[in-house]
């Protein structure tokens, strides 16, 4: 039978600690954390710390480390996913020289290797007075180039190998980030950056997770699923339950309520609004790359039906081509008939009479009145 929450482990729980045992197993009860004032060297307004660069930082307020509701912001978050990402990003092999692919390695073995040239290719290769032999991919070199990014783990390099022994084969097959949907997968990827404190305190595993204590990237998870369920269910404690409790309407857009209770209902509520905005705009995320995918898919729709009516096209104009060669040729074909009866069936018989009509230089024959028959 489930024990019934004290009225101080449900202020705990609505001020957004859920995962804080209840009151009564602890040695010293749990002291929910007061936001520290801060004055924004900017506006000079309450706020919250800005580094240079002008953006809101992530700076721990509380005891331990831990970050507050307070403490949180977005943009730091996704800058650093974003900036990670995008670093990941192999550089296209084009833009390396001759020089860099050959002295390029991937775990001690050779990425290039100069093709093998057969003698008349390298003879018309040394007359185009060109002098770098060209360079292919070794089997080192093609694992190393179909790497997308770090994201896919040690597991995805593995599976990308071979393996090496029963452990990778464990371990990859336990991974399912592979089986992610496509834009769940570069969510996860873009995510990939904080490592910092979190609201339980520092991050000494040195993963990414969010400040919410939640991994990014792992091998059972999904964490673009997570951050939809999160949304989900914030919204509707914040607009249902609490909303009731309170006497105050939560204004999704503000991310706090409004009304007559409503600085209580803020002031009660600051970690679970801290996490519902951040959820909100990572949900907006996942829409923008979503409504991004839809225009390229388009675009390749639009290209590919492009592509059929030239197809289409080209072989409208082939066929009518066809059509006049075939009936050029029936008109002469016709003409020819109409001149044997004129010239060659005379009242004498003419020469077809005799046989020399339709006797060709070569020795066949072909006959005027059938042109191109025969058995």
């Amino acid at each position: 039978m489930a024990i019934p929450l004290s009225s101080y482990d449900r202020k705990v729980i609505d001020a957004g600690y859920n995962y804080i045992p209840q009151t009564q197993y602890l040695l010293n009860p749990f002291q929910i954390p007061t936001i520290p004032k801060t004055i924004d060297p900017i506006t000079g307004k309450p706020g919250m710390p800005i580094n240079s660069s002008g953006i809101l930082s992530l700076q721990p307020q509380g005891g331990g480390g831990a970050l507050q509701a307070g403490d949180i912001n977005y943009q730091d978050f996704a800058g650093l996913g974003f900036d990670a990402f995008k670093n990941r990003q192999p550089a296209p092999l084009v833009d390396e020289t001759n020089f860099e692919k050959i002295n390029k390695s991937f775990f001690g073995f050779p990425s290039y290797r100069e093709q093998e040239l057969t003698g008349p290719d390298m003879g018309e290769y040394i007359g185009s007075k060109k002098y770098d032999v060209p360079l292919e991919l070794t089997k080192a070199g093609r694992l190393q180039s179909g790497l997308s990014s770090i994201g896919k783990g040690i597991t995805g390099l593995l599976s990308k190998a071979g393996g090496i022994g029963p452990i990778s084969a464990l371990l990859g097959s336990m991974d399912k980030f592979d089986t992610l949907p496509a834009l769940d997968q570069q969510f996860i990827e873009q995510s990939m950056g904080y490592r910092g404190p979190t609201v339980f305190g520092e991050n000494t595993g040195g993963n990414y997770v969010d400040p919410f204590g939640v991994n990014v990237r792992s091998a059972f998870g999904n964490y673009a699923e997570k951050v939809r369920d999160d949304y989900s269910s914030l919204k509707d404690s914040l607009t249902g339950r609490l909303s009731d409790k309170y006497g105050a309407t939560f204004d999704e857009e503000l991310g706090e309520f409004v009304g007559k209770n409503a600085k209580k209902a803020n002031d009660m509520t600051k970690m679970m609004r801290s996490k519902f905005t951040f959820r909100n705009k990572q949900i907006n995320q996942q829409k923008f790359d979503a409504k991004i995918a839809d225009k390229a898919r388009q675009k390749q729709r639009d290209l590919e039906i492009a592509a059929k009516k030239k197809r289409d096209a080209q072989a409208a104009i082939a066929a009518a081509e066809r059509t006049a060669a075939q009936q050029q040729q029936r008109q002469s074909d016709q003409a020819r008939v109409n001149r044997a009866y004129r010239e060659e069936t005379g009242g004498q018989g003419g020469s077809y009479a005799t046989g020399e009509s339709g006797v060709q230089s070569d020795g066949s024959y072909n006959d005027p009145f059938d042109p191109g028959g025969g058995e």
